[in-house]
């Protein structure tokens, strides 16, 4: 059973549709990827998923409970943590207030484990979101997410503008988790970290899902990057 289950998803922004039918599925300990090129429809889709955008048709599960048209705190009360795309941090606020903000107490996830789990964040625990480097705020943005105590965490570009070092540090992580029997759901454009991390990809164009597969499959074919990967 699909922990998350997105079944012919149509949404949009006022009359304009920009989904159609977008259907995908993520079990429990799973990491599925999100791909296209920019402006496919990627970032609607989470923002959907979150309900920060109200979907014109279609059915999104979690956990076998119908959250199609919860407001956003209950998507998140019911286990989504969301890393946004631009990581959207409180810059006014320290390290330490933006993990609290958002905690959730039930679950494993405590300020001192994200500290284990990310220890730049403890040693940044005083500075302000906006005197962190880029690197900094995502795993803050990551580490935020968990305060949440997720099922499953959403990564809208998880290494977007990063330095390729720091890139690996928060892909290693990310695999951390997934080992530790995390869900993942998460957007990105590197295929190579993509496919050491992720069981399935689904890639979107124009709105719609047109291919889903495995990560060999995806290798398999050749033809399916350059065509819908590619710029």
């Amino acid at each position: 059973m699909s922990l998350l289950h997105v079944e012919k998803l149509q949404a949009g922004y006022g009359s304009a549709k920009v989904l159609f039918d977008i259907c995908l599925s993520v079990k429990a300990g799973e990491a599925v990827s999100l791909m296209g090129r920019n402006g496919m429809g990627k970032t609607t889709t989470v923002k959907t998923i979150m309900g920060l955008i109200k979907p014109f048709e279609g059915r999104i599960t979690f956990k076998g409970t119908d959250i199609t048209s919860a407001a956003p705190y209950r998507i998140a009360q019911a286990g989504i943590g969301l890393v946004p795309e631009g990581r959207q941090i409180f810059p006014t606020l320290t390290v330490e207030e933006n993990l609290r903000a958002i905690a959730i107490s039930r679950g494993k996830w405590t300020l001192k484990l994200v500290y284990d789990f990310f220890p730049r964040l403890l040693e940044r625990s005083s500075y302000l979101g906006s005197q962190l480097s880029g690197g900094e705020q995502q795993m803050l943005a990551i580490g935020r997410a968990l305060m949440t105590n997720p099922s499953l965490i959403i990564l809208d570009e998880a290494t977007e503008g990063l330095a390729p070092l720091i890139s690996a540090e928060i892909w290693a992580k990310l695999a951390e988790l997934k080992g530790e029997g995390e869900a993942i759901l998460v957007i990105d454009k590197n295929i190579g970290a993509l496919s050491k991390l992720v069981d399935h990809h689904t890639i979107l164009e124009k709105g719609r899902v047109v291919w889903a597969g495995s990560d060999f499959d995806l290798h398999t074919d050749p033809n399916i990057v350059d065509r819908f990967l590619h710029l």
